[in-house]
């Protein structure tokens, strides 16, 4: 047993079910051609103690067993036209929690469309196209634009968008228009359990460039508009502008970078912003095994000024750098709000062959501002002070071994561990928080 309480059998017997509904027998394959379909289940169990408060004087571990499956279908009438639709569910079964869910009656929670777009590509014989509808967008590793809606964690990372493309043999240029409000209000919700999505309304637009026209380099460059309105005015309206670019490639010495910076003006409220980040990645590939290294800056706010400094993280508030810490941040600015945090990390990667591969990273994290929280609604009803007087937030472990099959199966084991710094001041105690995690994916 992996896991704390992992001997409920109610919650494993709801996920064999759900998995012999979501993959059908090879018989039922769909002809391939113009129409294609298929289905995926994700199955997760997480156990999670001390993420919020970094204290073990309130019992407030988490135990959980996460089910997503889905199925989806495409259809390409012609060589410039297609149609994609993909519907997701995904509901928990609680061992154990501080809030009584384990004492619920079984729910499945909502069905809901994750994608639904339709895609014209080259029009006419032209480089423009289009993509209409609710859709992933992703931009360079994720560091800007990777997730339109935080709060339902790992269950969706859908835009409702239009992308407008010019793809030519190795540039293309996007324009963006993004609505993202606080739930689903754009397409049918089956079941719906009125689940969050994100804390304001989002509307934004941008446009992006990407040049791999010089060999082994990769460029580039960016301009992100979002504005975030809360209806109820519990968050300060926002207009954030992002310029940013990145590089990457390969280097002699079989060696590989990342190097990506930005800069943020607009409002927060009254205040002006001017906000900061970027980050910074080396490996280098060995037989069997891969060496690397970076640093990440995203600033913070300097409280004793006019003006706002603190990085907003715009569409990508996901566990880019950790699945624990994004709980810990929750008692700051809202779960994953990476912000005012400055981390030196090392890490490696073994992968001698076959179906198995262990990753491992140590980051080193400060907080370059200090800072006195305002938590909001959506933040745990924990102790919420961190110190003024240091700024050496802790020691972040991460041990995960990676097992692959094959494109059909796939899972990992997952370990996380935070020990605190002196940033963290809960009544003089300072205790570490664990993340653990199995994962098992099947697709058809």
């Amino acid at each position: 047993m992996i896991f704390p309480g992992i001997g409920a059998a109610r919650g494993v017997a709801a996920a064999a079910l759900i998995a012999s509904l979501a993959l059908p027998p090879a018989a039922a394959a769909a002809t391939r051609g113009e129409f294609d379909w298929g289905a995926r289940l994700r199955l997760r169990q997480e156990y999670l103690a001390n993420v919020y408060d970094l204290s073990e004087a309130a019992e407030d571990d988490h135990n959980s067993i996460r089910v997503r499956p889905q199925i989806w279908g495409s259809w390409a009438p012609g060589e410039h036209w297609k149609l994609y639709a993909l519907l997701t569910n995904e509901h928990r079964h609680w061992l154990k929690s501080n809030r009584g869910l384990e004492d619920r009656d079984f729910e499945i929670h909502e069905l809901i469309f994750e994608n639904l777009w339709i895609e014209g590509k080259r029009l006419g014989g032209t480089p423009f196209g289009f993509v209409l509808g609710r859709q992933n967008l992703f931009y360079g590793d994720g560091f800007v634009c990777w997730d339109g809606g935080p709060l339902d964690g790992s269950r969706t990372a859908y835009f409702n968008a239009l992308v407008l493309k010019a793809e030519f043999e190795k540039r293309r240029v996007e324009a963006h228009f993004i609505s993202n409000p606080e739930r689903d209000e754009y397409l049918p919700v089956a079941n719906d359990q009125d689940q969050s999505l994100v804390e304001w309304k989002e509307t934004g637009a941008g446009l992006s460039y990407v040049d791999e026209s010089a060999g082994e380099r990769k460029i580039e460059a960016y301009y992100l508009y979002k504005n975030e309105w809360d209806e109820d005015m519990v968050f300060p309206k926002s207009d954030v502008h992002t310029f940013g670019a990145r590089v990457s490639g390969h280097a002699p010495g079989s060696l590989s970078f990342v190097l990506e910076a930005a800069v943020q003006l607009g409002n927060r409220g009254a205040s002006d912003r001017f906000g900061y980040g970027g980050q910074a990645t080396v490996r280098r590939a060995l037989p069997s095994w891969t060496l690397s290294g970076g640093g990440i800056y995203l600033s913070g706010d300097d409280q004793s000024s006019d003006g706002y400094e603190g990085w907003n993280p715009v569409y990508s508030r996901w566990p880019k750098w950790s699945e624990l810490y994004i709980y810990t941040l929750a008692g700051e600015n809202g779960p994953a709000y990476w912000q005012n945090v400055a981390s030196g990390w090392l890490g490696t990667d073994i992968s001698p062959g076959g179906r198995l591969a262990l990753e491992m990273r140590a980051h080193f994290l400060w907080a370059p501002e200090a800072l006195l929280l305002g938590c909001g609604p959506h933040c745990p009803a924990l102790p919420t002070h961190v110190s003024d007087d240091f700024d050496y937030r802790g020691t972040l472990s991460i041990v995960k071994l990676v097992w692959n099959a094959g494109p059909r199966v796939g899972g990992h084991l997952l370990w996380e561990m935070f020990e605190p710094g002196e940033y963290y001041e809960y009544s003089g105690r300072r205790n570490a928080a664990h993340f653990l995690r199995w994962e098992m994916l099947l697709a058809y």
